[in-house]
C-alpha cells in the first residue's frame, strides 16, 4: 500500500475552510518529502462539488464521508464517522487545521489509539531519514518549541490557521474520488449542533475573527487606539494591534498580532498607523483583503494593502467615523434591518469617504 499523509478538512457554509486548505498545502509538501500522497477527508453532506478545490490544492485523493446526520457538526457523529475511514487509511501522518470543532473529537480519537497529538503547529515536516518534526507555539505562544518523533511514529499535528496562508490553487489538477456512507445512528450522538449564534467580535479570538481592526504606534496613543476601537464596534470587527502598541499598553497583550503573537487569517483586515515590520506581517499572511492607512507611503504595510491609504489617521478616522453613523441613522429612520456590512462594502465605502 502507498504511504500517504492524511488531512481531515472541513467546510462552512457550503465551502472549504482557508483553514483546511492550508492543511492540504503543508500536506502536500511533506508528502513530495516522503514519496507519498495526500489523501483529503471531508465530513457532511452533499459534498462533491468541493472535491476539485481540494484537488487544485494538492490532494491525490479525495474520500468524502457523506451522511445527512453530518450536515450538522457533532463531535459523535464524526468520531463514529472518520474512525474507520482514518484505520483503513493507515497514514504516515494525520494532519488537521486547529479548530473548535477538530478539538472536540479528534483528541477523544488519540487517546483511544494512543497516539501523540499536538496543537498550535505553526510548521510540520520531515527531518532526518523520516522523522516527524513539529514547531508549536507554547506559553500563550510567548516562546516556540520544536517537537521530533522517533522514526515511523503516527502523529496527529494541529495547524494554527493563517499561519501558512494559501495560495493559488493549481486548475486542471485531478484526484481519485470515493464516496463512504457510514452506517450512523443520530439518536446515539450525545451531541448536535441546534444552532451557530454570531460570535461577540470584542471577545472572540482574533484567529477566529472574520473582521479586524489593528492600530500600531502611528496611533499616538490611548485616544487614537479609542478611534479605532470605535471603528471596529462600528462595523462588527475585532480589535487587534501591533507589539509596540501592546507594549506601551494602549492595548492588551493578548491582542497584538505577529509571529510572537497572534496570527490571523481574516476576511477584512485593517491596519491604521501600522508600519508593517517583518514580524507583523508574517502574522496576517492568510488575510484576505487588507485595508492600510498611514501618513509614510514608504511603509511596508502599505506595500502589502489591497487598498492603501496616505493620510493622517487623526483626520481619516473620525470623517470615516461620522459617515458610519450617518448610514447608520438613515437605516434606523427607514426602519431597515440593521446588520454589519459585509467585507467588500466596508472596503467600498472606506474609498467613498475617505477625503
Amino acid at each position: 500500500m502507498d504511504k500517504c499523509v492524511v488531512v481531515i478538512t472541513e467546510c462552512e457554509q457550503g465551502e472549504l475552510t482557508l483553514a483546511s486548505l492550508e492543511c492540504v498545502e503543508e500536506g502536500r509538501e511533506i508528502a513530495d518529502r516522503l514519496d507519498a500522497k495526500v489523501q483529503a477527508i471531508l465530513c457532511g453532506s452533499a459534498l462533491e462539488p468541493l472535491a476539485g478545490t481540494l484537488a487544485a490544492h494538492g490532494a491525490d485523493q479525495v474520500t468524502l464521508v457523506e451522511h445527512e446526520a453530518l450536515a450538522q457538526f457533532s463531535a459523535d457523529g464524526w468520531l463514529q464517522a472518520l474512525a474507520p475511514v482514518l484505520l483503513q487509511a493507515d497514514p504516515v501522518l494525520l494532519l488537521a487545521p486547529d479548530s473548535g470543532p477538530i478539538r472536540a473529537w479528534l483528541p477523544r480519537l488519540a487517546v483511544r489509539w494512543r497516539l501523540p497529538l499536538v496543537g498550535c503547529c505553526m510548521r510540520i515536516g520531515i527531518v532526518g531519514d523520516g522523522y516527524p518534526e513539529v514547531i508549536r507555539h507554547t506559553h500563550g505562544g510567548a516562546c516556540q518549541e520544536r517537537l521530533i518523533w522517533p522514526y515511523a511514529t503516527l502523529i496527529c499535528a494541529m495547524l494554527t490557521p493563517g499561519v501558512r496562508g494559501v495560495d493559488a490553487p493549481r486548475p486542471g489538477r485531478t484526484a481519485k474520488i470515493s464516496v463512504v456512507h457510514p452506517a450512523l445512528d443520530p439518536a446515539s450522538f450525545r451531541d448536535r449542533t441546534l444552532r451557530t449564534l454570531p460570535a461577540d467580535p470584542r471577545t472572540v479570538a482574533l484567529n477566529e475573527a472574520e473582521r479586524i481592526v489593528s492600530g500600531g504606534f502611528g496611533t499616538g496613543g490611548p485616544d487614537g487606539m479609542a478611534l479605532v476601537k470605535q471603528l471596529a464596534d462600528h462595523i462588527g470587527a475585532a480589535l487587534g494591534g501591533t507589539r509596540v502598541a501592546a507594549d506601551r499598553g494602549w492595548l492588551a497583550a493578548e491582542r497584538f498580532i505577529g509571529s510572537t503573537g497572534q496570527i490571523v487569517a481574516p476576511k477584512l483586515y485593517m491596519a491604521f498607523g501600522v508600519s508593517g515590520a517583518g514580524q507583523h506581517l508574517s502574522g496576517i499572511t492568510g488575510s484576505e483583503t487588507v485595508i492600510a492607512i498611514n501618513n509614510d507611503r514608504t511603509a511596508p504595510m502599505l506595500k502589502r494593502a489591497d487598498l492603501g491609504i496616505v493620510g493622517d489617521l487623526h483626520q481619516i478616522l473620525p470623517i470615516l467615523l461620522d459617515k458610519l453613523q450617518a448610514l447608520t441613522a438613515v437605516n434606523v429612520e427607514n426602519h431597515s434591518e440593521s446588520t454589519a456590512p459585509t467585507d467588500a462594502s466596508v472596503a467600498h465605502r472606506t474609498l467613498e469617504m475617505m477625503p
